[in-house]
């Protein structure tokens, strides 16, 4: 019984996360897949200094509702790749010091861009089975933490 709670308590939230979030059209952008309880719709959280997902998604298309829990910019960046979050290099990416290089480190499949504390955007992504890695790549924030490893079946 308390695991059907869990379950209908996680899709009620994300309900009401996709309801608010259909309103700020202006503020969405189309680009990313997530996954929730049915592997399609994620919602994620960024903040100092985490990136957390409400799931994992599947395979497919996959809408992330990002929202920046944080009190400072950040971004969602999408990039798969065979190496683990921990092992990227940081270094210089687009001009800037401590950074991951998103060229050589993978492939970007989709990201939000910048978000100011409190926004939220809203992306769709199609992904392929594999390794990703969901991330914020501002300068500095990477080295803090701002990555978790996720494996889309």
């Amino acid at each position: 019984m308390k695991g059907h709670m869990r379950w209908t308590g996680a899709l009620v939230g994300c309900l009401l996360i996709g309801t608010a979030c259909s309103s700020a059209s202006a503020a969405s952008s189309s680009a990313a897949p997530a996954s929730s309880a049915s592997g399609h719709d994620v919602a994620v959280s960024v903040n100092q200094w985490s990136v957390t997902p409400s799931a994992t998604p599947s395979a497919g298309p996959v809408t992330f509702s990002v929202t920046n829990d944080g009190t400072i910019t950040h971004e969602f960046v999408v990039l798969k790749t065979d190496t683990p979050a921990a092992s990227i290099d940081i270094g210089k990416f687009e001009g800037e010091e401590d950074r991951i290089n998103e060229d050589t480190s993978g492939t970007n499949v989709g990201e939000t861009g910048d978000m100011t504390a409190g926004s939220t955007k809203t992306i769709t992504l199609n992904l392929q089975p594999g390794h990703y890695v969901f991330l914020c790549n501002l300068p500095g924030h990477y080295m803090q933490g701002m990555h978790v490893d996720v494996t889309v079946t």
